[in-house]
């Protein structure tokens, strides 16, 4: 019999954060994902094999649908610790102590980082998929920033947050120009892009402009060294939005990491990156092998 992932709502200090949960009877840290920006909870199971088979927990990103900020809240409010703050409390209330694999796509993969950075006791093992230290990005997401940073803009990007909200062409065409090229944006599964919309429909135009414009500002580039437990850093090739010395440097900053390169891919690991998800489980496999106590359900190193 399939089993659902159960959708929990957690207040946190104001916050609301969103939960997918779907654990099995497994004594192996769980995999915690983190979506990308203006994205949602739907893309969690693409990371996966088979999905049915795995412990996993899905994320919301702060002020991401059904996920919401309190009310006023200011985009200097929206620092590192804040994502650390709010992802550990929420894992407290599902999991308790219990240690994780940290896994995240595009802002997701800074998230995940960013997690074993601030609360290192947490995170048994990290994952970044198209993810950075710093949040500059380029591309469409780069101009949606610049939009958010200005007065008018970000009067602008909340309006066209709304319009992409109500039309679905515009909603895909923003998803889809992600993707490496014309073809590859072509390719792009519609079902992954129509569950997406599905939530973005529901997503607060304001709080996401506040999320845009504060991860611009985020970095944690001087910290990539405090990540002590095994990483895996993977990116496409042609990335429009993520910049591939980005992930050059979380690769060379984090001792150890993995790097893997999906040469002709863009920034949708669920369409372009063939093999990620095989690639994703033998890292898994492999954790043991490489020495990682974590891996058998201990914590990794204070």
């Amino acid at each position: 019999m399939q089993q659902t992932p159960k959708r929990v709502l957690l207040p946190i200090d104001g916050h609301v954060v969103a939960a997918d949960v779907h654990l099995r009877d497994d004594l192996r840290p769980p995999v915690v994902f983190f979506h990308g920006l203006m994205t949602s909870l739907a893309v969690a199971s693409e990371l996966f094999v088979d999905a049915e088979s795995e412990s996993w927990i899905a994320l919301s990103l702060p002020g991401h649908h059904p996920g919401a900020f309190p009310a006023g809240l200011s985009r200097k409010a929206v620092d590192a610790e804040l994502f650390a703050a709010l992802a550990d409390a929420a894992l407290t209330r599902l999991v308790g102590d219990r240690p994780v694999i940290a896994a995240g796509w595009s802002t997701g993969g800074f998230a995940a980082i960013n997690l074993a950075i601030h609360r290192p006791r947490r995170v048994a093992a990290v994952a970044s998929l198209a993810g950075f230290a710093g949040g500059r990005v380029t591309g469409s997401i780069g101009w949606l920033q610049w939009l958010a940073r200005g007065g008018v803009g970000s009067a602008c990007l909340r309006a066209g947050v709304w319009a992409a909200s109500r039309l679905p062409p515009l909603h895909d065409a923003i998803i889809r120009s992600c993707a490496a090229d014309r073809a590859a944006a072509a390719a792009a599964p519609k079902a992954v892009i129509d569950r997406m919309r599905a939530d973005f429909r529901h997503h607060d135009p304001a709080a996401l402009a506040v999320m845009l414009a504060a991860v611009h500002e985020l970095d944690i580039g001087d910290r990539l060294g405090d990540v002590r437990v095994p990483a895996w850093i993977a990116c496409g090739g042609l990335d429009p939005v993520i910049p591939f010395t980005e992930t050059v440097r979380l690769a060379n900053g984090i001792a150890g990491a993995q790097l893997r390169v999906y040469d002709s891919g863009g920034h949708l690991f669920f369409s372009e990156w063939p093999g990620v998800r095989e690639d994703f489980a033998a890292w898994r496999r492999g954790l043991a092998a490489v020495g990682s106590e974590s891996a058998e359900g201990c914590g990794p190193p204070s």
